[in-house]
Parts: structure tokens; sequence; C-alpha cells
């Protein structure tokens, strides 16, 4: 750290971004691998044979556990440390539309948790959900995606 306040406050300012940055993706990824897995899934339970699907199950499980619980630790350690840290003083928690931020994340985490849940209990053999499931999970975590980004980028007011 530098000797004088302006090189604090730059060094801070700095730090500040690149834990944004993280926190952006962190969120992309653990948004894309949902968007990817309820797609790919809705096409998976229509395959013929159960040799197929439980590959293609094997897959998207570890696709799961590697890429939408990494974005999601990402996501949710750096916005923690962003809410707390708050060098620019915005006071997240008593802003309006970071609560429709928060609303948007809590309803994508609740979508994971009820898409991780029929992931993990999926075989090969026996009777699958339907495909109509997985094309609603994937219509809620886009819409969830664009709530946040609403909240963001037409709600908050500007610096």
């Amino acid at each position: 750290m530098g000797g004088s306040g302006g090189t604090l406050l730059a060094e801070i300012s700095a730090g500040y971004g690149w834990l944004k940055w993280i926190h952006v993706i962190g969120m992309v990824i653990y948004v894309g691998g949902l968007m990817a897995l309820t797609r790919l899934l809705g096409y998976a339970v229509r395959f013929p044979d159960a040799p197929s699907r439980t590959s293609a199950y094997r897959v998207f499980q570890r696709m799961h556990k590697f890429a939408n619980w990494g974005g999601l630790g990402l996501m949710v350690v750096a916005g923690l440390v962003l809410i707390v840290w708050d060098p620019a003083g915005k006071h997240y928690m008593k802003q309006g539309y970071f609560h429709v931020k928060l609303l948007a994340i809590v309803v994508l985490f609740a979508c994971d948790v009820l898409f991780t849940r029929k992931l993990f209990r999926l075989q090969g053999d026996g009777p699958q959900p339907p495909a109509t499931f997985f094309r609603v999970m994937h219509g809620i975590v886009g819409l969830a995606l664009l709530g946040a980004l609403a909240a963001l980028f037409l709600v908050r007011p500007s610096a």
C-alpha cells in the first residue's frame, strides 16, 4: 500500500473493481450453466434408450457440480464482500433496486434447488420427468436474469 491517501484510495478502488468483475463472472457462469442445463435436460428426457439418458445425466451432473456450484460460490462470496466492504458508501441494503436484484437471485436459487433435486434423481430407467418441467425452469431462469438486469440497469438511480 502507498504512503499517500490518494494512492490508498486508488488501490481500494481498483480492488473493488476487480471484486465486482469476479461477482459478474460468477453470475455469468452460474446463470449460463442453469440456462444450458435446463435446455439440455429438456431434450435428454426424450432420448428413447436408457443408456443414452444415463450417459447424458452423468455429464449433466458433473457440469452442474463444477459450473453451477463454482459460479454460485464466486457470485455469493464476492457479492457478500461487496455488500460488507462498500468503500463507495452506496449502502446497498437501503436501495430499492438492490432488493429487486436480491429477489431475482432468490428465484434463481429456488429454481436451482428444484432443478438439482430432479437432476440428481434421474436415472436411465423408469419414467422420466416431463420435458415441460425443464422448459418451464429454463423460462423462469431467463426471467429472473432479466429481472436482475432490469434492476441494475433500468431501476437503479444513476450514480
